[in-house]
């Protein structure tokens, strides 16, 4: 597999009428690392995330040059393997938590489905890494929130539940689309904390797609920078936000982040091995 868990090259997808949604695309995820996806909204960046995983809308086209994720090409694959390969091995944390929890299924109705089935367990059994996982996500009430419909639940336990349903079923990546989308400034911390705990502690690596640049400058040690349906810049996160090349990406940086260099939080250095010149700074929002 040669230490890159993802490799995508030349991703285009076009829709029903012949438009490029996604142009071209290229994009690696190696082992220990923490890759950022930024751009702003309509930039191409979920529906990518999408055809990687094979989960596109089926009206969309979907082409490539080259697709393998952990080292093998979905499309080859047979059915039951190619839903152990997206359903076990790699973690997927939904932006939008309402419509991905059921709403009149308790919690415990649905977190452990995927675990009971991909390791033939029962029931009882999922319940009990049930519980371990809400723990691990920071939930000090794993049964009452087992015994809880996700109305009864705040945003931030949502996906500190979706996040635990991730890691279910031990995956070998997990890959998080806008995770923290409409969560307030301390739970935003509390869940990029758990990613970066993740990934720093338990080696996990994870493609973390966002439009806040803050996110991607505090916790990402690459990053790809999109705009309508383009990789426009790639690098070390260190070397994007503080000596940016392309146009547009001085452009976006000189939009959003509203701080001076000298005043910017630290950034995690490091390349394609993950490898960290020290520890990330703490996010502090915009």
């Amino acid at each position: 597999m040669n230490g890159k868990l993802i490799e995508v090259e030349g991703l285009t997808i076009k829709d029903s009428r012949g438009r490029k949604l996604v142009r071209g695309v290229s994009l690696q995820l190696g082992e220990r690392e923490f890759v950022g996806i930024v751009g702003e909204s309509g930039a191409g960046k979920s529906i990518t995330v999408q055809a990687i995983l094979g989960v596109a809308p089926e009206r969309l086209d979907v082409t490539y040059t080259r697709l393998l994720l952990l080292g093998e090409n979905p499309a080859d694959l047979p059915v039951r393997r190619r839903r152990t390969l997206v359903g076990r091995d790699i973690g997927f944390v939904p932006q939008n938590t309402i419509a991905f929890l059921h709403p009149q299924l308790k919690i415990k109705n649905q977190i452990a489905d995927a675990y009971c089935y991909h390791f033939n367990k029962r029931k009882r059994e999922g319940l009990k890494r049930a519980e371990k996982m809400l723990e691990k996500v920071g939930i000090s009430d794993p049964e009452r929130v087992l015994n809880s419909y996700p109305f009864e639940i705040s945003g931030g336990m949502k996906q500190r539940v979706n996040i635990a349903m991730a890691l279910m079923t031990d995956p070998k990546l997990i890959i998080a689309d806008e995770p923290t989308t409409a969560l307030d400034a301390v739970t935003q911390k509390q869940v990029m904390d758990l990613f970066q705990q993740m990934n720093e502690k338990d080696g996990i690596p994870i493609l973390f797609i966002s439009h806040d640049l803050n996110l991607i400058r505090t916790y990402c040690d690459r990053v790809y920078v999109m705009n309508e349906g383009q990789v426009v810049e790639e690098g070390a996160t260190a070397r994007v936000f503080n000596h940016p090349e392309r146009e547009y990406t001085k452009k976006l940086l000189a939009s959003v982040l509203k701080v001076k260099r000298e005043e910017q939080l630290p950034i995690k250095e490091g390349g394609f091995d993950g490898l960290s010149a020290g520890r990330k700074g703490s996010y502090k929002g915009i």
